[in-house]
């Protein structure tokens, strides 16, 4: 009886028109193969029983059920993929563009219920397939540096993992994004980052991890598995390696001491589609957090590494992500 092997691990997704009915997944993910699915089942041995017996468990009992996904692009995430990240922050969204290439702008609203989206994840190898429900992302980090891709994690969470066949979704060609794409303005509104100039020569690194806000629920209801998400606070924090020169110390150093608000653009533009290119543009309103001088080296340039907490300035998510890419609706 042969193994499953990790060149046939898979996760694949499908957007689910009704939250908690799953769907045949219809995407293609490329994410590291090993440790993704975690099932919990959370088991009471109840070892505090004492049965006069010098064993004190003798019996289990199921209290719930829960599955995780920690998931990983670590050879890379597509512009396309960003799409399907972005929707655990505005489901609304649609794509807008007669040509090939779509723009999505995922902006997320303070005010209101973002109506974020569920997926159906199809998880396994060449021997087993789980079919996860009622999927949705709490957490992913974006990252990228200098002659590399730029990577994704996140924590993923599902209402049920349930053993069957899978689906066969085509191949997914989309183009990755190179870490040396991504450019960065920055701007003293909001506003003013359209206009603002690109920041050359200075930035080596990034990393974006956003809190989605969205969590799962258990209720009294007759069921082990949870019965809904629920839409709590959106936050994030930003990571800049950076180069040791006066923009360092003007624009981070600064304005961290005097506590200041910034507006930070990151965005990669890849290759042609349609009438314009792929790209991915990230809005962000910063208070710095961490701005220690000169904390490391790298062919003895000095670097600045900064850190911020993404902010919500009463007018501007957080977060404001803006992709163009050739999907015409979630996968």
């Amino acid at each position: 009886m042969a193994p499953g092997i990790q060149d046939f691990t898979y996760l694949n997704v499908g957007h689910e028109t009704v939250k908690g009915t799953p769907v045949a997944p219809t995407r293609q993910m490329y994410v590291d193969g090993t440790g993704v699915l975690e099932p919990d089942p959370h088991l009471n041995f109840h070892q505090g029983e004492n049965r006069g017996r010098r064993s004190t468990i003798a019996r289990v009992t199921q209290m719930g059920e829960d599955v995780g996904l920690k998931v990983r692009h670590g050879e890379g995430v597509s512009f396309d993929d960003l799409i399907v990240y972005h929707s655990f922050l505005n489901g609304t969204a649609a794509a807008v563009g007669a040509g090939a290439d779509k723009t999505w702008t995922q902006t997320p609203s303070m005010t209101a219920s973002n109506s974020p989206q569920s997926y159906s994840a199809d998880v396994g190898d060449d021997v087993q397939n789980w079919r996860i429900q009622y999927g949705m992302v709490s957490r992913f980090k974006l990252a990228a540096s200098l002659i590399s891709v730029t990577t994704l994690e996140a924590d993923w969470f599902g209402q049920r993992a349930v053993k069957g066949a899978k689906a066969n979704p085509a191949s997914n060609l989309s183009p990755k994004i190179p870490g040396d794409l991504w450019t960065l303005k920055f701007a003293g509104t909001f506003a003013g980052l359209a206009g603002a100039a690109v920041q050359n020569a200075f930035l080596v690194g990034w990393e974006l991890e956003v809190m989605t806000g969205l969590v799962w629920r258990h209720y009294m209801d007759g069921n082990l598995y949870g019965a809904q998400h629920v839409e709590t606070a959106i936050s994030g924090t930003l990571k800049l390696t950076v180069e040791s020169t006066a923009l360092a110390i003007s624009e981070a150093y600064d304005k961290w001491m005097s506590q200041t608000a910034d507006y930070v653009r990151l965005k990669a533009t890849g290759p042609t589609l349609g009438g314009s290119a792929y790209s991915a543009q990230y809005d962000l309103p910063i208070l710095w957090s961490n701005v220690p001088p000169i904390t490391k080296a790298d062919q003895g340039v000095n670097l600045y590494e900064l850190e911020a907490n993404l902010f919500d300035d009463g007018t501007n998510a957080p977060i404001n992500p803006v992709t163009v890419g050739s999907l015409t609706a979630l996968p």
